[in-house]
């Protein structure tokens, strides 16, 4: 297993343990429900981005504002995609960064990238609706925070607002 792997199985597991204890709060008073956490919705339609191919941007942004940085970059690059998940340099920790076409990571807020990175690729018109309303749900992520999260949970994620690059997580345990 390479250490790319490693890391990813490491954040695979941070949000194992964070779905099942809030499956064992949530799944007897919410049956029906699609997932129980953001976990479940990251594990199933979450992508890896390798960060060996991760490619400079211009100027990193402020430290701390991983979510901001990515939205401006994507907003002034158009050929980038924003994509928000967790990345993982020692411990997974929600993050924001951007992507191109053939899934090249852009880090734009660590000076070096982390060891792993799994998360969701947005299309531009949902992250500019939710940039838009500034409400949220949760404490953390942007999209993933945002006041939609409620409605994936309780009915399921909507594909069609994202971008198909990245490699699925499924394709971690093929090899």
């Amino acid at each position: 297993m390479t250490k790319i792997d490693q890391g990813i199985q490491g954040i695979v597991r941070w949000l194992d343990m964070l779905t099942s204890t809030a499956k064992g709060n949530s799944a007897e008073r919410y049956p029906h429900w699609a997932h129980h956490h953001l976990g479940e919705i990251l594990i199933k339609h979450g992508r890896i981005f390798r960060p060996q191919s991760a490619l400079p941007v211009d100027n990193l942004g402020p430290a701390k504002r991983c979510f901001h940085n990515s939205m401006e970059v994507a907003f002034t690059h158009d050929h980038l995609t924003y994509v928000e998940g967790f990345a993982s340099a020692v411990i997974p920790t929600e993050h924001a960064w951007c992507a191109d076409a053939n899934g090249a990571l852009y880090e734009t807020t660590w000076t070096t990238p982390g060891n792993a990175y799994l998360g969701i690729p947005f299309k531009w018109d949902i992250v500019a609706q939710v940039n838009d309303t500034d409400e949220f749900a949760s404490g953390g992520g942007f999209v993933l925070g945002s006041t939609l999260l409620p409605h994936w949970l309780e009915h399921g994620f909507d594909e069609s607002l994202t971008v198909d690059i990245g490699e699925p997580l499924a394709n971690l345990h093929t090899r």
